[in-house]
């Protein structure tokens, strides 16, 4: 089990910089906001919420093992998962299953390892990544292209892409089309002739 923290260390390390962040969130989204400009339609904002709630969940279940095991490990793989979930075609696992992806505004491409980074750093701060949470979600709600200030920092957009609905509804297109382009095959080949013997 890991080693508790002293009250001071708790203020240092979690309430201030939640304070701090909490004081400056709203003037640097105002700020990064006046540059931006985006053609892209806002994605859905539940399907957003749901795969934040998604991603959130994988990630409190890293901190939970390592709460429990003391292995850091877990912790390391959580904060690693949390900060490169969106380097992999633009969509981490939340964003896959609800069909969200995350793109660049500067190429129009999906979001690379940098630009997950860029996106999700604000979310590794101790203690401002609580209160980011909250801000960031408020901020999805309220912006006309779903921008939070880690999407304005990184310059890149959530869109509605494809999610693992539409990839399992490919592979099931993918093969029917193979089991009858089969059985066309195997009716162009035809049957062998039946021999008949005949008695003289």
């Amino acid at each position: 089990m890991p080693a508790r923290i002293s009250t001071t260390t708790f203020w240092g390390v979690f309430v201030l910089p939640a304070v701090v962040f909490g004081l400056l969130y709203f003037p640097m989204v105002t700020r990064l906001s006046r540059g931006l400009v985006s053609p892209y339609a806002k994605a859905d904002v539940r399907r957003r919420l749901f795969a934040a709630t998604v991603d959130g969940l994988l990630v409190v279940s890293t901190c939970l093992l390592y709460w429990n095991s003391g292995v850091l490990l877990y912790l390391a793989a959580g904060a690693a998962y949390l900060l490169l979930r969106d380097a992999i075609k633009g969509q981490s696992i939340g964003k896959c299953l609800f069909g969200l992806v995350v793109i660049s505004l500067e190429t129009g491409r999906v979001s690379s390892l940098a630009g997950s980074v860029r996106r999700n750093l604000l979310l590794l701060l101790p203690g401002a990544n609580i209160v980011a949470i909250f801000l960031e979600a408020g901020t999805v709600i309220r912006d006309s292209q779903g921008q939070r200030l880690g999407d304005r920092l990184a310059q890149t957009q959530v869109v509605e892409g494809l999610g693992a609905k539409d990839l399992v509804k490919s592979l099931q297109m993918w093969l029917i089309g193979l089991g009858a382009e089969s059985g066309r095959a195997s009716g162009k080949r035809g049957r062998a002739p039946v021999r008949t013997h005949s008695r003289s």
